[in-house]
């Protein structure tokens, strides 16, 4: 077993320090549809990922390979439920026999100056990069295996995609999935667009706040699956006298909190520090 130090931030000056942890795991966000007739609208299933309020994926620098020098690689496929047996279907509220099913990345959070970009299948550079402050992207990639074709299967499932960024911080990306069929009403879609749907990475792991009330300083951090993690506070930098706050916290791929109930100090410095298994 190893420690690793995380992060580290402090209560007055917000520094932040950032170091690689493991993998975590590989998740899918399913394409479904309240309906099949004309204009019924699709929807991202995200029970897989539920509470998906306080979910989060991490993203791990590399400097070697193909993703040097990225944080990387998100672990998420976007999919699609499937209408025929072919496919292990029909599966409830799959997408329109005929519909063809592409997302669009419709915006990107995160921090100052960094970007996002999706690698499509065997890609040895990105397919495309969105920029932080994005808030109206056209970029889009196919997420359905068929070919739009009329009564074909809009199922999806293809792995080998990648979603990185190239600065530490916490992202959150706006999805919007899309039939881009002509089997609809007058040559257009069957499906209408889902809503936005917002889904969060952290590259590296990420103090994404530190409230302070009077003698109190409550840490929330992203707390990768596999890991355990507690927090730590030093007065002064200069010092390696680092001390543990009671209470850890087991990593699931969500936000947690912990509470320092003796911030009593006009500055206190935090970190987060992992037990990684070997």
């Amino acid at each position: 077993m190893k420690k690793n130090i995380l992060n580290l931030l402090a209560v007055v000056g917000a520094i932040a320090f950032v170091s690689q942890v493991q993998a975590q795991g590989h998740y899918h966000l399913y394409v479904g549809a309240v309906g099949t007739n004309q204009n019924d609208q699709l929807y991202f299933d995200d029970t897989t990922l539920m509470p998906s309020a306080s979910f989060v994926s991490t993203l791990n620098y590399t400097n070697a390979g193909v993703y040097a020098g990225y944080y990387q690689p998100g672990g998420l496929t976007i999919a699609v439920l499937a209408q025929t047996p072919a496919n292990a279907g029909p599966v409830p509220n799959a997408p329109a026999l005929g519909s063809w099913i592409f997302v669009r990345v419709v915006s990107v959070q995160g921090p100052p100056g960094g970007e996002f970009s999706f690698w499509d299948t065997n890609a040895t550079s990105p397919t495309f990069v969105v920029p932080v402050g994005a808030t109206d992207g056209t970029n889009i990639y196919r997420v359905s295996m068929n070919d739009g074709s009329s009564g074909s299967d809009p199922y999806g499932h293809i792995h080998g995609r990648a979603f990185n960024a190239d600065r530490p911080g916490l992202y959150t990306i706006g999805f919007q999935a899309f039939d881009n069929s002509t089997n609809g009403a007058d040559g257009g879609p069957i499906q209408s667009p889902s809503d936005v749907y917002y889904f969060r990475w952290q590259a590296g792991i990420t103090i994404t706040s530190l409230d302070v009330t009077n003698n109190t300083a409550t840490a929330t951090f992203g707390a990768t699956g596999g890991d355990r993690f507690v927090l730590q506070y030093n007065d002064d930098l200069s010092s390696a006298n680092w001390q543990t706050i009671d209470g850890s916290v087991d990593g699931d791929d969500h936000f947690h909190s912990i509470t320092d109930n003796n911030a009593t100090n006009s500055t206190r410095f935090y970190r987060v520090v992992g037990t990684v298994e070997e």
